[in-house]
């Protein structure tokens, strides 16, 4: 990689970039002050530049910088997808997330640079940061598999490093006002050949009112913003209807406002656009990835004239499920769809070194063949199985990059940051098949639960909710049984196989075997948590897993409901999972035609039909009023005892009561009225 001493050297290869309207990188390796004072010097100037996670007693320094800086956190990345930079900084110091550093790299104009605040290098990968806190590693022995592999890819022409601090020092004591690098705002003086074609597409169908949905799709940088604040201000003056704007952030919009003009602009935020619905003749929504589904899906089925745009990176929001399961929803809501792309940069130059960086060394597009991965299916070979830790993935970057590449394939919501998770969290494991030497299917699996009963109660209350343990905790907190937190168990993230071998098999053999290995390690059940649709429930049901539980929201990504499903191994989890399906068969029963819209006939039916099968025995009168207890002293899983209490109720006015909370379930007022009920039920039960 590049190395500079001083920041001097650093003048040639960036006047080089902005010459050609390409991008950098600059890591600033040393301690964290020191390496905001090197940061200063770099963007001193009148433009704009993005201060991320820089310490919070540093930004006493923004008085200093011209009005174009903003300091904000890491979790703000979606507020500013759109925006436009000439430099970011990104402080790694105390957190390093890889989604929010590729997120806000796309934000840099050409000419521009990325400058990333890190430790001395060779103590970067023991740095115990935020994330590693949050995957539980040891803080007297933290380690960042995931950062020693990434800086691995730093021999790449985009990245340059300053990592002397000791001379360092003198150089900024000597360069206080060193001009490096002028100011290079983008020209958005007129719009590209494929932005003119699209404006026009868009103008006839606004002039002719139809009623289909575009979907504006392209990379990162390619202009989608400004190709839309230019037909909005070419559709001005006609009067046909208003032309209306919504997106996350109204933050996100300043190049479309900057090529529309201000006053032509009629934006509406997200919450006020669903609640109010106004008349338009024509709505924009900008970044739509980062909106959930079932938004869309509203906004869609109101709006005749839709406009939706979003990058195919995925790294907003619902990322590549929207791109996977938006077809669905239009097909469902009896629209047209039309596909519009842009293909050239405009933000920066094509073949941009920073953008080649970013996406190959965070394996933005490896991919496997699918036609010639496994030329043939020899479903009477053997098949072979490899677990591996993310510690020992990270030192082989083939595989990582097919197991990564299977990942994508797979899930429409992987994201670069579930490469720091899947290389460094110690509870994390990687279970791969093979046939013969080709690689045909993976498991993702985390190890959950196995916590103490105390903390257990805590998160059944809804007082605690720990980092991972997805399926102990919903199991605990929102069905309501704390043994699931206390008992050891597997929960499968992803179950991976090659598309062309589907259907084959080899996803139950990979599940078979991985429930045999949990045996052994003397795991008490596995289990998973997925979309609910009736095509992946029935693969689960057919491997001997029963459901354990239905999410009450449809999740952003998919427009569906959770389901929870485990197979039982020790005795204890046995009883759990018994239990579990009584409970859910009343939570249906009393909820079915209250919460699940978003859950197909199909689906419910195969639910109720495997909690039908159930031959544990029934709830008890203790088991219901531990529920009950749970319900008038928890602050959370408000609506799965519900059916339990309403059993108890003999009152009218109580049971109405109780069915007004259920339909408006997410009212914290009614909630606590219940909640009140269920306490007093308990302490008289014969007064109600």
């Amino acid at each position: 990689m590049p190395s500079i001493s001083e920041l001097s050297e650093f003048y040639k290869p960036v006047s080089k970039a902005q010459q050609a309207n390409h991008r950098l990188m600059l890591v600033v390796a040393m301690d964290e002050d020191l390496g905001v004072t090197v940061a200063r010097q770099l963007a001193h100037i009148d433009t704009s530049c993005l201060w991320v996670d820089v310490l919070p007693e540093l930004h006493s320094m923004s008085h200093s910088l011209a009005p174009g800086h903003q300091f904000i956190h890491g979790t703000q990345t979606n507020q500013h997808l759109g925006t436009s930079n000439q430099y970011v900084v990104y402080c790694a110091h105390r957190g390093f997330n890889a989604s929010a550093l590729c997120a806000l790299s796309g934000t840099i104009v050409g000419g521009g640079v990325l400058i990333l605040l890190v430790p001395v290098l060779a103590q970067w990968p023991a740095n115990f940061d935020s994330q590693l806190q949050s995957f539980g590693q040891n803080a007297a022995k933290p380690y960042s598999y995931f950062v020693k592999w990434w800086m691995q890819q730093f021999s790449h022409p985009a990245v340059y490093t300053l990592q002397d601090p000791m001379f360092v020092c003198h150089q900024v004591k000597r360069h206080t006002s060193l001009p490096l690098f002028f100011d290079i705002r983008p020209s958005l003086s007129q719009p590209t050949k494929d932005q003119h074609a699209i404006i026009r597409r868009l103008s006839g169908a606004y002039h002719h009112q139809e009623r289909r949905v575009f979907n504006l799709s392209a990379h990162r940088g390619r202009g989608k913003s400004a190709c839309l604040g230019w037909l909005i201000k070419a559709l001005g003056t006609v009067q046909l209807g208003p032309v209306l704007v919504t997106a996350p952030s109204k933050r996100a919009l300043g190049t479309l406002v900057q090529t529309a003009k201000p006053t032509l602009v009629k934006f509406y935020a997200l919450d006020a656009l669903l609640t109010q619905l106004p008349k338009a003749a024509m709505l924009i929504i900008d970044e739509a990835a980062a909106i959930p589904l079932s938004q869309l899906a509203k906004l869609m089925a109101h709006y005749g004239l839709v406009v939706l745009s979003s990058t195919q990176d995925g790294y907003e929001g619902s990322g590549q499920g929207y791109r996977l399961k938006l077809p669905r929803v239009i097909e469902a809501l009896g629209l047209d769809c039309e596909m519009l792309k842009l293909t050239q940069p405009m933000r920066w130059q094509a073949k941009d070194p920073l953008e080649h960086f970013i996406r190959s060394s965070f394996l933005c597009d490896v991919n496997i063949d699918v036609s010639t991965q496994v030329p043939t299916v020899d479903i009477g070979l053997p098949l072979s199985y490899t677990q591996m830790s993310g510690a020992t993935l990270a030192l082989n970057t083939d595989l990582l990059k097919q197991v990564y590449a299977l990942l994508m394939l797979a899930h429409y919501q992987t994201t670069p940051q579930d490469l720091r998770l899947l290389l460094d969290h110690p509870q994390h494991q990687i279970m791969l098949c093979y046939q013969g030497s080709n690689l045909v299917a993976l498991a993702w699996v985390s190890t959950e639960g196995g916590l103490n009963a105390d903390l257990a109660q805590h998160i059944a209350l809804g007082k605690r909710r720990i980092q991972g343990h997805l399926l102990a905790q919903i199991l605990t907190q929102q069905a309501g049984f704390p043994e699931a937190c206390v008992l050891l168990s597997w929960r499968i993230q992803r179950l991976v196989v090659l598309p062309s071998l589907q259907s084959n098999g080899f996803g139950s053999a990979l599940l078979n075997h991985l429930y045999e290995t949990a045996q052994e390690a003397k795991v008490d059940f596995v289990g998973a948590s997925f979309a609910a649709n009736s095509g992946t429930l029935a693969f689960w049901l057919s491997n001997q897993y029963q459901v354990a539980w239905l999410g009450l929201r449809a999740d952003a990504a998919t427009g569906l409901n959770s389901v929870q499903v485990i197979r039982s191994i020790s005795p204890s989890a046995h009883r759990l999972s018994g239990q579990l399906n009584h409970h859910l068969s009343g939570y249906l029963l009393f909820g079915g035609n209250l919460w699940f819209q978003c859950v197909s006939k199909n689906t419910l039916q195969a639910i109720k039909a495997n909690c039908a099968m159930n031959t544990a025995p029934a709830l008890d009168h203790e088991q219901k009023q531990r529920l009950l207890k749970l319900l008038a002293m928890g602050q959370a899983g408000f609506s799965g005892p519900l059916h339990i209490m309403y059993q108890q109720l003999r009152t009218e006015a109580h049971k109405r009561q109780v069915m007004h909370a259920a339909q408006n379930n997410s009212n914290k007022a009614l909630q606590q009225g219940v909640r009140q009920l269920a306490l007093s039920l308990l302490e008289s039960p014969s007064d109600q």
